[in-house]
């Protein structure tokens, strides 16, 4: 359904909130049929609603409210208007392409998402599956799934005997993986992971052989993952595009010019004449077109720049003038010029495109990251475009993504390195860091320095700091752990040692 975004002032919408259902005369000519309307102030978020119940030619009689006073054109017949939760200018379409920008009036349309409950994981199984695992619940086993999708065949080869045997050695070997109760799980872990962690590298990696691209692997990359780093040393994405522009190479081509922020700075050198009071951008053909930039795209940058003027192009350099001659001025300008963004997205230094050779789709790579800006371009997949910033991940997608991040990344960088490590202890790691509702390093400042025993904060690191500041508030350590069960040499809550036995005398009569 069409819908009329424009832009108008907070105080004529205040005037309709109040005189509505009225006719309100605007300075566009509106010629299709449209029954609801988005109003902003700012051209960024749409603040205001108005429900139509038409649009007319204008003719100008008392009744009818005037935008302002130059020549209007078109009516709207206004039902009510409604103050709304800000709508930013990206939630709508315009022949199913995002809108960047527009001028005062615009046909456009706002995507509705339908909400379909998902089916139960049960629900999703084939019927095969559940019949081996009804027939391992009647042995009181509780079997995985991916072991019941192993066995349908076996049980369409073997008799049933055979395969009530196979059912058998399958429980008993299931029985052995089972961790014991009370079993101290988190040090088997911080064993599982820290032993590996010892053969692990110190280096980057040059990504796809392009000089400027890093990309930090092994024990520097593991230790940015546990100390929940807020910006990843060489922060990177990998996007996707939608199916319909894997394959054409002119469409992957636009979207890495459209990622790649490119600055002045970054295409042409920037020569001041303080003489003359005058700057002059000699572009620098290789550097441009590495970067796929035009002579075009940097008179578009310049144009956009306040405070300047543009004076002369010759031999594709080009004069700038600050309209205030100042030397101040001048070098204000200078280091202006020096950032101004010509295209691409803040955060993504560059950007390359590969051909994956397995399915034969282009993929891109970035250096930089900027995942929800990224995600807003129309051609990106949103499903599949990762970024490795598991803070941005947190703050944009939620802490369930954010937990599934941190176990990627660390079995990845182990993977990498050739180093096998159990995922339930990875998953463990995630989710103690997770658990919380916010990312938390495993050091000082997160897990460790949180725990609610003073004994094992003060076995961790800066011993007097805590102790002393237990005895001034008073605090009270239950010896519920291990580390300060240890301390004070008494048995520690895991294994055994979690049983409590309790002697019941006879009675006199017995």
């Amino acid at each position: 359904m069409p819908i009329l975004l424009f832009k108008d002032t907070k105080k004529n919408m205040e005037v309709l909130k109040k005189k509505a259902p009225c006719k309100y005369a605007v300075d566009d000519q509106i010629t299709e049929s449209v029954k609801e309307a988005y109003v902003t102030s700012d051209k960024k978020n749409f603040i205001y609603r108005i429900r139509l119940s038409g649009v007319e030619d204008f003719k100008d009689t008392p009744d009818v409210i005037r935008k302002n006073k130059g020549d209007m054109k078109s009516i709207l017949v206004v039902e009510s208007c409604d103050s709304i939760d800000p709508v930013p200018l990206s939630q709508f379409r315009k022949k199913g392409k995002r809108i960047s920008e527009f001028a005062d009036f615009i046909i456009a349309e706002l995507p509705t998402v339908k909400m379909v409950e998902k089916p139960t994981y049960v629900d999703s199984l084939s019927q095969d599956v559940k019949d081996i695992i009804e027939l391992a619940a009647k042995k009181k086993l509780d079997l995985p799934v991916s072991i019941a999708e192993k066995l349908i065949r076996y049980k369409k080869e073997m008799t049933p005997a055979k395969f009530d045997e196979l059912m058998n050695r399958i429980g008993e070997d299931l029985k052995k993986k089972f961790i014991d109760p009370h079993e101290a799980v988190g040090i088997i872990a911080a064993q599982s992971i820290g032993e590996p962690g010892t053969q692990m590298t110190m280096r980057t990696f040059h990504f796809a052989g392009v000089r400027e691209m890093n990309v930090t692997l092994g024990l520097p990359r593991l230790i940015e993952i546990v100390d929940a780093r807020r910006i990843p040393s060489t922060p990177s994405m990998t996007v996707y595009l939608k199916p319909e522009f894997e394959e054409d190479e002119e469409a992957v081509m636009k979207v890495v010019k459209e990622l790649e922020n490119t600055t002045i700075l970054d295409v042409a050198s920037i020569v001041t004449d303080i003489q003359q009071m005058t700057l002059t951008i000699r572009p620098e053909p290789a550097r441009m077109k590495e970067r796929l930039v035009n002579q075009q795209d940097l008179i578009d940058a310049l144009s956009k720049m306040k405070g300047i003027t543009l004076m002369s192009q010759e031999n594709s350099e080009i004069t700038v003038k600050p309209q205030q001659e100042s030397y101040k001025r001048l070098y204000q300008v200078q280091e202006q010029l020096k950032t101004t963004t010509i295209k691409g997205i803040p955060g993504i230094k560059r950007a390359i495109a590969r051909v994956e050779p397995s399915t034969k789709k282009w993929i891109i790579y970035t250096q930089g990251s900027n995942l929800r800006d990224v995600l807003e371009v129309d051609e990106v997949d949103a499903n599949r475009t990762y970024t490795n910033d598991i803070i941005e991940i947190s703050s944009i997608l939620g802490i369930e993504a954010a937990r599934n991040a941190i176990f990627n990344e660390a079995l990845r960088t182990l993977s990498e390195q050739g180093l096998e490590v159990d995922q339930r202890h990875l998953m463990l790691v995630a989710d103690m860091m997770s658990f919380g509702g916010s990312i938390r390093a495993v050091g000082r400042q997160g897990i460790s320095g949180r725990k609610s025993s003073v004994l094992a904060r003060a076995a961790f690191e800066i011993t007097t700091k805590h102790l002393l500041r237990a005895g001034l508030l008073g605090e009270v350590d239950p010896l519920t752990g291990v580390a300060e069960n240890i301390i004070v040499g008494q048995p520690i809550t895991l294994g055994t040692g979690a049983v409590n036995l309790v002697y019941k005398p006879a009675s006199k009569g017995q």
